[in-house]
C-alpha cells in the first residue's frame, strides 16, 4: 500500500540539504481534503493546513534521511497521496541501526516542531494565549495536531508503518527467519483490524469508540486501517513459519522480495 509512485510530468521535484525531493500532485489534493473543514473559518486556513502538512511530513522524512546518513546511506524523499516515503534512508546493516533510523521521523517531528509550540503554549498561559492573532492560534494549533498524532499514529506497531517496521525488526531477531516475519504480522494485522473496528464503532456513536484514549479519524481511518489489516492477514498467509533467512544481519524484506512480493 505505501510504495513509491511512479513519476509524472506534473512533480514538484527540488534539492533541500543535498537531498533530492519529489513531490506528487496527488500529495496537494490529500492534502486539501483533509483540511477542507477549515474553510468553515476561512479559505486561508485550508492553506496553512496544507503548508503546515508539508513542511511537517518533509521534515519526517528528512528524519530518517538524516539518521541513515548517520550510518552511512543515502536516499531521497518522496511526498505522495498517503504521505512520504525516504527511499533508500534505512538501507543501513545492523538492526539497531534500522531501528533508529524508523524512529528518527516521528521522534523529530515530536521534538522539533510539536513539543516547542507545546512549552511555548503553556509559557503563555490562557490570557497570552487568548490575547493572540487568531492566524497565529489556529496555525499554531494545526501544527501541534500534525505533529503530535500523526508521529503517534506512524508508531502504531502495524506494517510498513515505521512502528511495523520496528516491530519487524523486533520479532526477526528474536525469532529469525519466518518465525520473526509471522509475529510482527500477527500483531500488525491484529492492531490494525482493532484500529478500525474501534473506527467504526466511533462512526456511528457520535465520535466514541471502545478503546479510551484513542482518536478514531472517522471513515478513513476505517479504511485506512482496514485495508492494512487485510493487506497484513494476506501477507501472512504467504510466510511459511518454517523459513529461514541468511544470519548475517541483513534486510531480507529489502534485499531479497517476500513471496506475497513476487
Amino acid at each position: 500500500m505505501l510504495a513509491e509512485p511512479a513519476p509524472t510530468p506534473y512533480d514538484l521535484r527540488f534539492q533541500l540539504f543535498g537531498t533530492p525531493v519529489r513531490v506528487s500532485p496527488w500529495f496537494w489534493v490529500v492534502m486539501t481534503i483533509f483540511g477542507w473543514d477549515l474553510i468553515n473559518i476561512d479559505f486561508i486556513y485550508v492553506v496553512a493546513w496544507v503548508v503546515c502538512g508539508f513542511l511537517s511530513i518533509l521534515l519526517h522524512e528528512f528524519g530518517h534521511v538524516w539518521a541513515g546518513k548517520a550510518f552511512g546511506s543515502d536516499g531521497y524523499i518522496v511526498l505522495y497521496g498517503l504521505g512520504g516515503l525516504a527511499v533508500g534512508a534505512s538501507s543501513v546493516a545492523g538492526r539497531w541501526r534500522r531501528v533508529v533510523v524508523y524512529l528518527a521521523g516521528p521522534l523529530i517531528q515530536l521534538a522539533g516542531i510539536w513539543l516547542p509550540l507545546w512549552l511555548w503554549k503553556h509559557n503563555l498561559g490562557d490570557e497570552g494565549w487568548l490575547d493572540l492573532p487568531i492566524q497565529v492560534k489556529v496555525t499554531a494549533i494545526i501544527l501541534m495536531e500534525i505533529n503530535l498524532y500523526w508521529p503517534l499514529l506512524n508508531l502504531i506497531p502495524v506494517w510498513p508503518l515505521d512502528g511495523g517496521q520496528v516491530s519487524r525488526e523486533v520479532c526477526t531477531g528474536l525469532a529469525p527467519g519466518g518465525g520473526g516475519v509471522r509475529a510482527s504480522l500477527i500483531i500488525s494485522a491484529a492492531t490494525a483490524g482493532l484500529l478500525a473496528v474501534n473506527a467504526l464503532v466511533a462512526a456511528s456513536n457520535h465520535g466514541v469508540g471502545f478503546l479510551p484514549h484513542v482518536p478514531t479519524g472517522g471513515m478513513f481511518m476505517v479504511l485506512f486501517f482496514g485495508i492494512l489489516a487485510v493487506e497484513s492477514f494476506q501477507a501472512l498467509n504467504q510466510v511459511p513459519p518454517w523459513q529461514r533467512y541468511d544470519p548475517d544481519d541483513s534486510v531480507p524484506w529489502e534485499r531479497e522480495r517476500e513471496p506475497w512480493e513476487r
